[in-house]
Parts: structure tokens; C-alpha cells; sequence
């Protein structure tokens, strides 16, 4: 398929099928990540692959205690009224850890935090190291896609990071931005409805 074909159907799965992803098929995705742009040119990115179910849940075993309260509370700071985004989340804040499990391939993408600590960063530029992780992610979106995949990401809150870099034994220094599931999609997987948006709206001509 044609990049623009890529594009439009990249979506967040939650939903996989027991069928397996290949060695050969992983190495194409993890390579992806490292065609992206890169703050220090260095590309410093590590890959901790998990699977099997067993293996996968050790390491998401944090996410059970922050689940009950993650949930409360995106429904109560949520004021938009918007239906789409709420049924997605009904979908899915109780797949939060059944979705990582069952794709049965997790992958956490770790990168060196070279200056200031991640969380307390001294201006816009101290987030460089984070933004390029975060390309590097969207190229395995795109990769696996490409592939006939299914992908989620579930961003860590609370104690989770800090728990789950002590699990995988991560080396000082490095962090990860998500854990990223890939998977093929199960027969019927649930997909949110996409906003449309009307482009001409949202670009500005020399100023706002």
C-alpha cells in the first residue's frame, strides 16, 4: 500500500487475535524507528520486546493499582460532551491491561534522557531527547500498519514508569515513553470513530 493508504489506516486497536508475529516482521518495525529524525543524531534508542502472556504480565503488573483511579478520573475532568471520545474511552479505559496482554508482543522504547531530568525540564528544548522517541514511535505506528498490524500504546502514570524500569532492569539514565502493543487485529475489533476534520479550519496564513 501507498504511503497516503498507510495514513488512513493506521488506527488504535485494543482488540488482537492469537496469531503470532514473526521475528522477521518485528526487525522491520523496530528498524523504522530508527529512520526518524533524531535530536543528537546519535539515535540512542534501546528496545525491551516482551512475550507471552506470562512474561507480558510482570511487567504491566503496575497498571492494576492506578487503573480503578484512572478511570474516575477521566470521566469526571471530562466536560467536552463529545460522544465519539466518550465511547472510545468506555472502550477503552477496561482494556488498559487485557489489551497489552493479549497482543502478546509488547515492546517498551527506551531513549537517554542526556540533560535535564525528564519531568523537570528547564525550557522546551529539554524535552528534545522525549520528542524524538516520540517520532521514532509514530514510524513503527506507520510501519506496522504497513504490515497488516494492529497497534496501542498506553503512556505510564503514577508510579508506573519508575516501577517498570525496575522490572525490566533499565540502566540509569534511560526512559521509556510508552508500552506499545502490536498484535493482528481480532475479528471484529472495536474501532473508535475518527474525528473528521475539515482542513481549511484549522491552517492559518501568516498569523493566527
Amino acid at each position: 500500500m501507498d504511503f497516503y493508504e498507510v495514513l488512513e489506516r493506521r488506527r488504535t486497536y485494543r482488540d488482537f487475535s492469537d496469531r503470532k508475529v514473526s521475528d522477521e516482521v518485528l526487525k522491520r518495525v523496530i528498524c523504522s524507528a530508527f529512520k526518524a529524525p533524531t535530536n543528537d543524531h546519535l539515535r540512542q534508542l534501546e528496545f525491551v520486546v516482551v512475550r507471552s502472556r506470562e512474561n507480558i504480565s510482570k511487567v504491566v503488573a503496575p497498571l492494576a493499582k492506578n487503573m480503578a483511579a484512572f478511570k474516575e478520573l477521566v470521566f469526571e475532568v471530562d466536560e467536552s460532551g463529545d460522544k465519539d471520545k466518550m465511547e472510545m474511552f468506555a472502550d477503552a479505559l477496561p482494556k488498559q491491561q487485557k489489551m497489552l496482554m493479549e497482543s502478546g508482543l509488547l515492546i517498551i522504547p527506551f531513549f537517554r534522557q542526556q540533560t535535564h531530568p525528564l519531568l523537570k525540564p528547564v525550557e522546551q528544548s529539554s524535552l528534545n531527547y522525549f520528542a524524538s522517541a516520540w517520532c521514532a514511535l509514530e514510524n513503527m505506528l506507520l510501519a506496522a500498519t504497513s504490515e497488516g498490524l494492529g497497534a496501542v500504546f498506553h503512556i505510564p502514570v503514577g508510579d508506573e514508569a519508575d516501577k517498570i524500569k525496575e522490572i525490566v532492569k533499565a540502566p540509569e539514565g534511560y526512559e521509556f515513553i510508552c508500552l506499545l502493543a502490536i498484535g493482528y487485529p481480532a475479528k471484529g475489533a472495536f474501532l473508535p470513530k475518527q474525528k473528521e476534520i475539515r482542513i481549511e479550519d484549522r491552517i492559518h496564513a501568516n498569523a493566527w
